[in-house]
């Protein structure tokens, strides 16, 4: 009995240190950015819904520049008519220049603010982080728009999965170098994906453009879902013409084999797709043509696949992970030794197994 009275006890004074919010006494931010105001300036944007009588979303913004994240951070609140408060963070957006000077800092003072998820998704930006913010999208407010677009892109299209704790991981463990989506304010206004970038420590140092993001996928991640479109040359006839084929629910996985013991190193990505032809331009969808587009395929993906592995080498990222699977394998792995010899000498194969498993009529 006196020990149920003391929990009871000491459960009053815990509940009594908590200050109680009301959510119509707060602003609650749904997104953040932060651009390069100057050499040592940066400029940060506070974005947060306002909810108006007759149910629609208006965007509010606020902006203040600082020399760091955390005087940016005191000086948006000053500029609030109520508390900030970042919850519902749902995305962090980096300028393409703000993002090449480096963005741990940002990283850093999110994952350090127990409110925030993890969850949450930094994202580069090619227009400045203010631009895309201070824009309206969709009914449920710019941040929820994003937010869509972002996961919609992961489900069912070409962008590899990324997030604020996957970023951090893979910065932090040795043997894999991080990445994150690129997004664009496009010409007619809307919001776009427009590539992935590739970071070195905690900067930007190149990126994977919108055609080739399909095959950085496939090393780095896996598709359930997805759509690709494979060109072969029409047979028989002077004028050859190319005919596409659209193969669509794409079902892809990769097994990765590093042969360790040899020198150098011997590295070979298998890659396993299942897929279905949606859409056909030719006269007639034989399945000799069946085979010839899971051949083309095939060819396509190995060479682009192959290509991006050796420029990832001579720029020392290592965004699929190879050194993270080696050491798994080698106890008390040397990561120098891996940095400065192994990996730079690695020789890389790959091997796609391409299966369309329907086609439609086929003549």
């Amino acid at each position: 009995m006196k020990k149920f009275t003391l929990f009871s006890l000491l459960l009053a004074l815990l509940t009594g240190c908590v200050q109680p919010e009301i959510l119509d006494d707060l602003n609650i931010e749904t997104a953040k950015g932060y651009d390069v105001a100057g050499e040592k300036l940066i400029r940060g944007t506070a974005l947060y819904p306002r909810y108006l009588s007759d149910k629609k979303t208006e965007n509010v913004t606020l902006t203040a520049e600082a020399e760091s994240t955390r005087e940016v951070l005191n000086i948006l609140e000053k500029k609030s008519e109520m508390p900030l408060v970042r919850g519902s963070l749902e995305n962090v957006i980096i300028s393409k220049k703000m993002a090449k000077k480096g963005v741990l800092d940002i990283a850093d003072s999110l994952q350090r603010d127990a409110s925030v998820g993890a969850r949450v998704m930094l994202l580069v930006s090619d227009s400045t982080a203010e631009e895309i913010l201070k824009a309206d999208y969709g009914n449920k407010g710019t941040a929820d728009y994003i937010s869509k677009l972002i996961d919609h892109n992961m489900q069912r299209g070409d962008l590899a999965s990324s997030n604020l704790h996957l970023f951090l991981f893979t910065f932090y463990q040795k043997g894999q170098t991080p990445y994150l989506p690129i997004i664009e304010r496009t010409k007619d206004k809307s919001i776009g994906i427009n590539g992935v970038a590739l970071f070195k420590n905690d900067k930007m140092i190149d990126r994977i453009d919108k055609k080739n993001m399909f095959y950085f996928k496939l090393l780095a991640d896996k598709y359930s879902e997805g759509n690709q479109v494979v060109k072969l040359p029409e047979e028989g006839g002077k004028d050859k013409k190319n005919i596409e084929a659209s193969v669509t629910s794409l079902q892809s996985s990769h097994k990765i084999d590093i042969v360790h013991k040899k020198d150098p190193l011997d590295i070979t990505v298998t890659i396993d797709i299942t897929g279905i032809i949606k859409e056909f331009t030719g006269k007639k969808l034989t399945p000799s043509k069946v085979q010839k587009i899971e051949e083309a395929m095939e060819k396509d993906i190995e060479e682009r696949c192959l290509n991006m592995l050796t420029e990832f080498q001579k720029e020392g990222i290592d965004p699929v992970g190879f050194g993270q699977r080696l050491k798994h394998k080698v106890r008390g792995m040397d990561f120098k030794k891996w940095e400065e010899e192994q990996y730079p000498n690695a020789k890389f194969k790959v091997k796609a197994n391409v299966k369309i498993i329907e086609s439609g009529t086929v003549e």
